[in-house]
């Protein structure tokens, strides 16, 4: 019997011990030594976290519907020390997504975000989700890219028994639903997620997207065979909907064997607005002095009085349509008990169309009045194939030393795609004089844009696990090889339209359909300029081969001892070229390291435990990270450019953690870690025209460290106050709380030449001090019922770097307060169930915000949601 499996028996074991009346075991006492295995009937069920070797938490189908989660990025706030960016992005211990891995059935997934290094998770929905394990401390088995933890997805797979589930759902929001949105002519297949053709760069265009082989006929045709949209209108938002399709079933084959299936669809759709402020700041001798300004006050200090057409609604506001449409497919074939072969397919989709308009004063245009409107569609796809298989055999027959032999192998390959096509943008100031809006003839007045990205990944690999008994200690050694290759490209072309000397100023006070209309682009008029360059495409690749051998060692009845190292070879190479000297530059980072790890386990009792780990670990940059091409942040709209000279991170880590399992599914766990990182990759950001240019550099060292607590506890309320009326329901609470600091030391050597870094000693990007999660309520499973509240709090981060001595900028994220509620019905007869679901969010109303030495430099309203489902499960 291996080491992982005894040490679940003795977890089951004391969780039955605990459940039943003290006495009934003290009979027997010397019987517990004998038992083999144990069958525990009832909800139950050990937590993984107890029995691995390692600092970890483990999030179940169960979990997730407790406290009302659609994807896994809402679902991973409820684990202690985890935060998300974004709604998307999962910050472990406080370091973003850069230190931590997110793998899918044990591989790696592509990434279709141009900025971030890892796949965002909220395009994971729940329902595919069978459990998601977060370990906080380094593994040999797992990538040395680990700084804050890895984070493993499991998707369901073939179920036991027949499952067919449908449901519908709809949601309202009080800033957005029946509100008025912004939104731009499009195609019919947007609610969809799919943009159609009328978005894809015209044939007339690809003949030379540098127009420097075209004819003017041919430029002119080039130009207008680009779709002639740009107005912005309001619409009302209507409410958000959602349809979900789980199918499933197991069929016998043989006296053995098995065959099944599970197929999974998600849609989701949601029109959301944000209608705030954005500001920037610069110094003065007499302060801080706006740079730009979006805010209601600009129109009250610039909109001259008895003007009507300036208009009193400055500030910005935006409407994004969000559609998700996901769909996951798996096979398996259970041979027999002791080998399975199992297929996984999956394809996430996530589609948004943004209409963005941002009134306001820039200082760079002396303080006139300017308003900017823009549209974008961003399609991305994540589709990932797996073929695995898990074998457990006896090659060394009846041996006592040798026993069991588990090979797990996998093979995977994973692509992702974005797409940005048809991206636009307009400018206009107010004119005084003749009390109109009018564009200006310049380049930066008018923007036409196509990106895309796409990644490709190939993974093999395999794992071996030995059982052992050596010289009466039970031991599993662990082995495994990984090979690696993936490669992306980006691309992206901007455009133009130029006015030709001695046209008619009027014709800028138009709207943009007449401006660029027919009529008036073609030679001598209105002409398609190009405005990107050589460095706005590149190529990355990533390859490495990975290995490592570990021991899981029962040295004592109470002292586990898991050790081991892991070897990776890598390759990472990025091409581009130089934007000032158009020269090409090619970057290859070559590494090897060996990195060690080791955790000791002492189980002080029976319930009781204590843990204590180290490792080695690394964090390479981003390919992207090391191309100078650039690209646009949409959340914040700023334009990031990446560094070839940046180094890989080293990091060590430090953990330790007490564990107390004082009742069945009731327990206690605190903690504490350190880390230190040589050449930590850190953000910074100098002045670019009217907004900030972001870039990367290698900080000279950081350090990291905190404490977490968690307690799960039932709360016998029947029991207590007598409340019979309560009937089966089981009360809980599961609260949780991490206290976390950081300090990063920049080199001013490694700063972009210009920039002026205002802190040169500071927190790490992202950090949140305090971070905090309470869920209370119950379950009766007998009526198939449960209701929770969940509040989450994360505190202040920061979020942008300070230059030119203006203090860093920090985001205050709201303090999140949801209800959710679900009740199961039966109808036919008891031969179905409907299940009805409720879940009300945000229900304090808080808002987003982000501030700049106490002035805030971003803040919209999220307003409250309320949501309603019924899953129909035959």
């Amino acid at each position: 019997m291996n080491l992982i499996h005894t040490n679940l028996k003795r977890v089951l074991l004391a969780s039955t011990v605990l459940m039943v009346p003290h006495g009934a075991f003290a009979q027997d006492q010397a019987a517990q030594d004998n038992v083999e295995e144990i069958t525990v009937q009832g909800r139950y069920v050990p937590d993984e976290k107890r029995a691995t070797s390692e600092i970890s938490n483990v999030m179940d189908s169960e979990a997730f519907s407790q406290i009302g989660a659609s994807d896994v990025a809402v679902a991973l706030q409820a684990v202690p020390g985890l935060s998300v960016v974004g709604g998307k992005y999962v910050y472990v211990r406080g370091l973003g997504d850069r230190y931590s891995s997110t793998l899918l059935n044990g591989s790696g997934i592509p990434s279709p975000e141009p900025l971030r290094r890892v796949v965002p998770l909220d395009i994971f929905p729940t329902e595919m989700i069978e459990s998601v394990l977060v370990q906080k401390t380094f593994s040999p088995e797992y990538p040395g890219a680990f700084g804050g933890g890895v984070v493993d997805l499991r998707t369901k797979t073939v179920p036991d028994e027949f499952i067919f589930e449908i449901g519908v759902g709809s949601k309202f929001n009080t800033e957005s639903t029946f509100k008025d949105g912004l939104s731009y002519d499009g195609s019919g297949s947007e609610i969809f997620g799919f943009g159609g053709k009328m978005r894809n760069i015209p044939d007339a265009l690809l003949k030379d997207v540098s127009l420097v082989s075209l004819t003017a006929a041919e430029r002119e045709a080039a130009a207008e065979a680009i779709p002639n949209v740009w107005s912005i209108d309001k619409e009302p938002n209507y409410p958000g909907g959602s349809f979900s399709l789980l199918w499933g079933n197991r069929y016998e084959v043989g006296n053995e064997g098995a065959m099944g299936f599970f197929a999974a669809v998600n849609y989701d759709i949601m029109q959301t607005n944000k209608d705030g402020i954005r500001r920037g700041f610069n110094t003065s001798n007499a302060g801080l002095v706006e740079r730009f300004s979006f805010s209601p006050n600009v129109c009250k200090k610039l909109a001259p009085r008895g003007n009507e057409n300036a208009g009193d609604d400055c500030g910005f506001h935006q409407t994004n349509m969000d559609i998700d449409l996901n769909g996951i497919l798996s096979l398996g074939y259970e041979i027999n008990a002791n080998n399975a072969i199992n297929i996984t397919s999956t394809v996430l989709r996530q589609s948004s169309k943004r209409a963005l308009i941002e009134k306001g004063f820039i200082a760079s245009e002396k303080d006139e009045l300017r308003t900017t409107s823009s549209i974008d569609w961003i399609e991305s796809q994540v589709w990932t194939n797996q073929i695995s298989g898990d074998h457990s055999f006896t090659p060394f027959g009846n041996s006592d030393t040798m026993l069991d032999t588990q090979l797990d192998w996998r093979f995977n390959y994973s692509r992702a795609d974005r797409d940005a096509p048809l991206g636009r943008s307009i400018a206009y100031v107010y004119d005084e004089g003749d009390d109109v809006y009018i564009t200006r003839p310049r380049a930066d007045f008018n923007t036409t844009s196509y990106s895309a990205l796409d990644e490709e990944s190939y993974e093999a690999g395999f794992d071996i696990k030995q059982a052992t008994n050596i010289g009466g200690l039970a031991v599993d050694f662990k082995t495994g090889l990984t090979y690696n290759d993936k490669d992306r490209g980006y691309g992206v072309v901007r455009y133009y339209y130029a006015f030709p000397s001695g046209h008619p100023a009027e014709l800028r006070e138009l709207v943009p359909e007449i401006i660029f209309g027919p009529v008036n682009v073609g030679p001598g008029g209105i002409t398609l300029q190009e405005k990107f360059d050589a460095s706005d495409y590149f190529t990355a690749g990533f390859e490495t081969w990975q290995g490592y051998l570990s021991a899981d060692v029962e040295i004592t009845p109470r002292l586990r001892a898991a050790f081991g190292f892991r070897y990776e070879d890598s390759t990472q190479t990025a091409d581009t070229v130089d934007r000032t000297t158009d020269q090409p530059i090619s970057v290859t980072q070559n590494a090897n390291y060996w990195l060690p790890a080791g955790t000791l386990t002492y189980e002080i009792i029976d319930n009781m435990q204590v843990r204590l780990a180290y490792s080695q670990t690394i964090t390479r940059p981003d390919m992207r990270e090391l191309s100078s091409a650039p690209f646009v942040d949409y959340e914040r709209n700023r334009t990031i450019r990446g560094n070839p000279n940046l180094k890989i991170t080293e990091i060590e880590n430090y953990d330790a953690r007490f564990e107390w399992y004082f009742a069945a599914g009731e327990s206690l766990t605190v903690g504490a870690f350190y880390k230190k990182f040589d050449n930590p990759i850190e953000e910074t950001f100098s002045i670019l025209g009217e907004g900030p240019l972001g870039g990367y550099i290698n900080a000279a060292k950081a350090e990291l460290k905190g404490v977490e607590i968690e307690v799960e506890k039932i709360v016998p309320f029947q029991e207590w106050l007598g409340w019979s009326w309560l009937g089966d329901r089981e009360f809980y609470i599961r609260a949780n709380g991490s206290y976390i600091d950081s300090e990063t030391t920049i080199d001013p050597a490694n700063l972009p030449a210009g920039t002026t870094t205002t802190n040169l000693v500071r927190p790490m990007q992202g950090q949140s001090d305090w971070l905090a999660n309470v869920t209370f309520g119950f379950e009766d499973y007998n009526r198939g019922e449960s209701a929770a509240l969940v509040l989450n709090y994360t505190g202040e981060r920061l979020s942008g770097v300070g230059i030119n001595f203006v203090e860093d900028e920090y985001e205050r994220p709201p303090v999140m307060l949801n209800f959710i509620y679900k009740r199961e019905f039966e109808v036919n007869a008891g031969a179905n169930r409907l299940e009805l679901s409720l879940k009300a969010e945000n229900l304090l109303n808080d808002d987003q915000t982000w501030v700049q030495e106490g002035l805030i430099t971003e803040k919209y309203e999220i307003g409250r949601t309320f949501s309603v489902g019924f899953t129909f499960k035959f």
